[in-house]
């Protein structure tokens, strides 16, 4: 029986009807069918309050009554009052129902995605699930329509109250034709927040930005990279290029095990997050450029080694390109999404499947952590 008072009308966990060791037969036998030789997969210990962030919705009925939560299942971007999340830690669901009281109180509007009116967008909220430390951030419109003024912010602050938490505002400027833009406002207590991943007996430290990427399944993140560590079985020789790298949490996981690795990533805070995080352990074999992958690819030096985990779209045409042109001797290959990552592979014809490691980093809901390791032929 599902746990959540939620469940079906949330799209989140639409899993959580069945028990968890069926869940990871479903997920395996999914795997299996892109990838037959997959190993068993590696389940979560505690499938409960695993996640480390979520974002959370403001919305509005034509009536002006106001919810906040996430949006419901099949409904075409309906937000529901959300009262717990059990795949969440439990103060995100008290912090949710603070800024509701806080927003209840104010006339501020919920953004109407097709009108372009209105002011608060989301609420995101972050933790440390290893250090403790708390990041809130809420998202508004860019349209200085609808800006908040500073006594409305002020009254944000004292609302949260706690001057221990990470407190921001993220300003989403949207123009028609040009990139969205997204401007962050630092309102109160640190100006971070911090995460330890303990893999293979070495504890790293990770500085986490509001606009950082940051695996969202802290405990499941170590299995998954000391699985990659584990298949990629690096030498301290190896030359290793990790790209997609994020705030460099794989590329300084294999940093101590290889001569030296570079990382290419687009995202600008993640960047300077991982130039950071490098010194923060003291890690002095890792370097980083900023830029697209599939621009930057064509032009590096042959690796040994090549690690990839890219967003839900898989590679590009010119990322894909690239990497059959660097030849490296090994290709590890982290996705989120198994489909793509197997038509990505099917393209790779100078290479042979050695192992795949699905990873359940996502228990009650469908999505698939997967690793393969690759060997050029």
């Amino acid at each position: 029986m599902p746990q959540c008072s939620h469940f079906p009308s949330c799209g989140g966990c639409t899993l959580q009807n069945l028990p968890y060791q069926e869940q990871l037969a479903q997920k395996q036998a999914a795997i299996q069918t892109l990838f037959p030789s997959a190993l068993p997969i590696i389940p979560c210990d505690d499938p409960w309050h695993y996640r480390n962030k979520m974002e959370f919705s403001f919305s509005q009925n034509k009536a002006g009554e106001k919810f906040l939560g996430l949006v419901m299942r099949k409904s075409r971007g309906k937000v529901f009052h959300l009262h717990e999340c059990l795949i969440s830690p439990p103060w995100f669901s008290d912090m949710l129902a603070t800024v509701r009281r806080w927003w209840e109180n104010t006339d501020q509007a919920a953004y109407h995605f097709h009108h372009g009116t209105g002011t608060l967008r989301t609420l995101t909220i972050r933790e440390g699930r290893h250090t403790g430390q708390k990041m809130v951030m809420l998202t508004v419109s860019g349209d200085p329509r609808f800006a908040l003024t500073k006594p409305q912010i002020d009254s944000f602050v004292a609302a949260v109250g706690d001057p221990s938490i990470s407190l921001f505002l993220r300003i989403q400027q949207c123009i028609p034709k040009q990139p969205t833009q997204f401007f962050e406002m630092h309102l109160s207590g640190p100006t971070h927040i911090e995460e330890h991943l303990h893999i293979e007996g070495q504890t790293l430290r990770f500085k986490i930005s509001p606009s950082s990427f940051f695996q969202p399944n802290t405990l499941q993140a170590e299995k998954l990279y000391a699985a990659a560590l584990h298949l990629a079985a690096p030498s301290s020789s190896m030359q290793v290029l990790d790209l997609y790298c994020g705030t460099a949490t794989i590329g300084l996981t294999f940093a101590s095990h290889v001569a030296h690795v570079s990382g290419i990533e687009l995202n600008p805070y993640a960047v300077f997050d991982a130039k950071e995080n490098a010194e923060i352990n003291g890690i002095s074999n890792f370097s980083i450029q900023r830029g697209d992958v599939g621009q930057l690819i064509s032009s590096l030096p042959k690796p040994d080694l090549v690690i990839v985990d890219p967003p839900r779209p898989g590679l590009d045409a010119a990322a894909l390109a690239g990497l059959q042109a660097l030849r490296p001797s090994q290709i590890i290959y982290i996705a989120c999404n198994p489909t793509t990552q197997a038509q990505n592979i099917a393209a790779l014809s100078d290479y042979t499947v050695d192992a795949v490691q699905p990873v359940d980093q996502f228990p009650h809901t469908h999505h698939i952590e997967n690793i393969v390791a690759l060997r050029r032929h």
